[in-house]
């Protein structure tokens, strides 16, 4: 058995990195947990502008944390929209019901233009 080097560690773990754009695009990657979700939470309070996009479609597992992440961001801002895709992510939100709470979208394309 071998050991992880410092990137897969990383891949593992999970990443919010921001994409500057109108409007502006949070990516997320790997596990959105009890780890991530603050960082994503400071983050979104972090990005200036009414708009913003959550993209979780790189997401591997939504945790309940996550889950909280989004609620929160998404009554801080109003004109919060997600991207999901696939069941690992857009289960959860389904069993929750939280698609009926936020603004889900399939694509960033989609998500970017409103539609």
């Amino acid at each position: 058995m071998g050991t992880m080097d410092d990137e897969e560690r990383g891949r593992a773990q999970g990443s919010v990195e921001l994409v500057a754009g109108d409007p502006a695009v949070i990516r997320v990657s790997g596990a959105l947990d009890l780890v991530l979700a603050p960082e994503l939470e400071r983050l979104v309070a972090r990005t200036p502008g009414e708009r913003l996009v959550v993209d979780l479609t790189d997401v591997d597992f939504l945790a309940s944390a996550g889950m909280s992440a989004l609620v929160r961001a998404h009554r801080e801002r109003q004109a919060l929209r997600v991207v999901a895709t696939g069941r690992v992510v857009l289960r959860p939100l389904e069993i929750t019901r939280l698609v009926d709470e936020l603004d889900v979208y399939p694509t960033v394309a989609e998500a970017v233009a409103g539609r």
